[in-house]
């Protein structure tokens, strides 16, 4: 198939890194928008033509703006967009510092915000894919990350209100991962919870198994559109 060119944001480790990697693999280009540049150095040096790595924060639409734009200036246009970059800080709501809510409101749902504002335009013209990450938290609500759930909550009706305005002309896609073996955990300040819940994430779903569902939806185009893909652990063996 022909190359795509897809934006992703929080690109620099997890699962964004993983995906940005799978996408070269298969002779995609990646443009990675996120704070520092992490496993990308790497895989830009490797594949020059194909990957490029700029710095920035999804809280600032300015940053995401210009980034989205030097990605059409260099490309002609973008074909997909992961709106990858969120985070999770747990804690009972009776205790949590307002300063967790207000910075996962302003990454997971302000962040998503920002780069769909600025790349929808550009999809529109290539006819081309979102794929939101949302999380099994888009469709439950656990105790401790209440907050956190309702930021996922707030992706997937993005996702909707996408699927539903634009039919025809943008797909829409929203992966729900489960518990994804990435240091994803580490930003809960929270040490009790953080110890408690490191077993679910230690060995869990493989950032790469993310990856294959975002490169499936995106490479999905003329065939079908998925509109929710939900991996969870395989706790079988």
């Amino acid at each position: 198939m022909e190359a795509l060119r897809v934006f992703i944001t929080g690109a620099s480790s997890g699962i964004g890194a993983a995906t940005a990697e799978l996408l070269v693999e298969r002779g995609h280009r990646v443009w990675g928008f996120a704070r520092s540049a992490g496993e990308l150095e790497g895989l830009a040096e490797r594949f020059p033509d194909q990957v490029v790595v700029s710095r920035g924060d999804v809280r600032d639409a300015a940053a995401v703006a210009a980034a989205v734009q030097a990605a059409v200036d260099r490309w002609g246009g973008l074909d997909g967009v992961v709106p990858n970059a969120g985070l999770g800080m747990f804690n009972p709501l009776e205790s949590a510092p307002l300063e967790e809510w207000t910075r996962m409101v302003e990454v997971n749902i302000t962040g998503v915000l920002n780069v769909l504002h600025a790349v929808v335009p550009h999809l529109l013209a290539s006819q081309g894919t979102v794929v939101n990450i949302g999380s099994v938290a888009a469709r439950n609500v656990f105790a401790n990350s209440g907050v956190y759930c309702a930021t996922k909550h707030a992706v997937l009706a993005l996702s909707e209100a996408l699927r539903i305005e634009f039919s025809g002309r943008i797909a829409v896609t929203t992966v729900n991962p489960g518990a994804v073996d990435t240091p994803f955990i580490e930003t809960t300040a929270n040490e009790a919870l953080r110890e408690s819940y490191r077993p679910q994430f230690a060995g869990a779903l493989a950032p790469r198994t993310i990856a294959e569902a975002i490169a499936l939806a995106l490479e999905s185009k003329g065939k079908a559109v998925y509109s929710e893909i939900t991996v969870r652990p395989d706790r079988r063996g």
